[in-house]
């Protein structure tokens, strides 16, 4: 899958209740070796309500830094949910998504028509698609990039 709404990248799989304290610093909460392992591209998977706590950009602005291609999970909180946005890193939420991929699976995503592919066993799993005004603020590489590219074409 390639394009503005396709993703294609390693599962690393993180449990419930993942805090910003805990994801700050690329997950450095939960596996502090995990900034060494993780490669640009990788997609992180993790159980319900992800990114619960703080709302500082510091934390969801240390995934996207390392590369991460998009956190799925079961729940994400809503405002690290727009943050990740935001910062032009896909949030999805995906019931059902922690039994649907293990450590090292590689996924493709797509986020027009809402369809996660696990590659390793060829299921898909299916999650609200992104709309058209999302998948154009994520391809810009997020909300501040967007605007700066809508003033100048509005000028």
């Amino acid at each position: 899958m390639a394009g503005e709404q396709g993703i294609r990248g390693r599962v690393w799989k993180f449990g419930d209740c993942l805090d910003s304290g805990n994801i700050d610093g690329v997950m450095a909460g939960v596996d502090p070796e995990f900034r060494k392992k993780v490669r640009a591209g990788d997609i992180i998977v993790a159980g319900i309500n992800f990114g619960m706590g703080s709302s500082s950009e510091h934390a969801p602005r240390s995934l996207k830094d390392a590369g991460i291609a998009a956190v799925v999970a079961e729940s994400v909180s809503n405002i690290y949910l727009r943050t990740l946005i935001n910062l032009g890193l896909p949030a999805i939420e995906c019931p059902g998504i922690s039994g649907f991929a293990e450590q090292g699976d590689e996924l493709e995503i797509d986020l027009k028509s809402g369809k996660i592919q696990n590659l390793r066993n060829g299921q898909v799993k299916n999650f609200p698609p992104f709309s058209e005004h999302a998948i154009g603020l994520l391809s810009k590489g997020g909300l501040i990039p967007y605007l700066r590219a809508s003033t100048r074409s509005a000028s």
